[in-house]
């Protein structure tokens, strides 16, 4: 099986709080209330069906699937609680990949895999026997970004993760995703963001970071396609659970996802 996307910014002691990787796989331990061993097997679908994707032809794949697909609402099930996202429509590439994973169930079951209380509770790239097969069939694959500063890190924002090596188009993940849990940025660091010269932030941006707090480090980083809608108690109940020195849950909290339809 081969992994999805290489490790990003990981040091020998485990992830800091402002790394984002697109494959935490760093930590040797096994959650303590891990289930037990997937050996379920997946078939293959019809090529003529689903094709496999590469950097080749994801786009071409996306934007049609997009277009036959528009779905925005997505429910995340977890042991936990539920979580309730909207996908934003002007980031098409993404919220067509997501809608497609979704709808291949490529998630059911997986985990979340990092969290960081603070920071980001991160999941997809999960190492269950099922999920690896099911990336093996579809593809390995990025999606070019799609960055908007219209869509900030605020707290409750849904994101792709990526490779931080050899990536300079910052392409994403295809199954890695991250939800922020945030903080409110320090005035040292509204104060370096608003220095930046490629990342414009207006005051309005700026205030709301301050009140209800977020990932301002991670502007322009990443791709933001979509935000929290309801179950940010349920974000901060996961968040707040205890984890190994590589930010793995010790608690194994297994999420599914379904189409919300309105």
């Amino acid at each position: 099986m081969f992994v999805t996307t290489v490790v990003a910014l990981i040091s020998c002691g485990g992830a800091s709080e402002k790394d984002l990787n697109a494959d935490p796989k760093t930590s040797s331990k096994t959650p303590e209330k891990e289930v037990a061993a997937d050996t379920t097997q997946v078939e293959a679908a019809p090529v003529e069906s689903w094709p496999y994707l590469s950097d080749d032809n994801c786009v071409a794949f996306l934007e049609k699937y997009g277009a036959d697909n528009p779905e925005t609402k997505v429910r995340i099930k977890t042991n936990f609680g539920d979580i309730e996202v909207e996908l934003f429509e002007d980031t098409p590439l993404h919220r067509a990949n997501f809608i497609y994973l979704v709808k291949r169930e490529y998630f059911n079951p997986t985990e979340f895999v990092r969290i960081i209380k603070g920071f980001v509770v991160q999941g997809g790239n999960s190492e269950k026997l099922l999920a690896e097969q099911k990336r093996f069939i579809m593809g390995k694959y990025t999606i070019p970004q799609e960055m908007m500063q219209a869509h900030p890190h605020y707290r409750g924002a849904l994101a792709m993760s990526r490779s931080y090596t050899n990536n300079p188009e910052k392409r994403s993940s295809a199954y890695d995703f991250y939800i922020v849990h945030g903080t409110v940025p320090s005035k040292t660091e509204i104060y370096e963001a608003k220095k930046r010269e490629d990342w414009k932030y207006w005051d309005s941006v700026i205030d709301r970071y301050t009140k209800i707090g977020g990932a301002i480090h991670l502007d322009g980083e990443h791709t933001v396609f979509g935000r929290v809608t309801k179950g940010m108690k349920v974000v901060d109940e996961i968040a707040s659970l205890p984890t190994d020195d590589a930010d793995w849950p010790k608690e194994y909290v297994e999420l599914n996802m379904e189409l919300i339809i309105d």
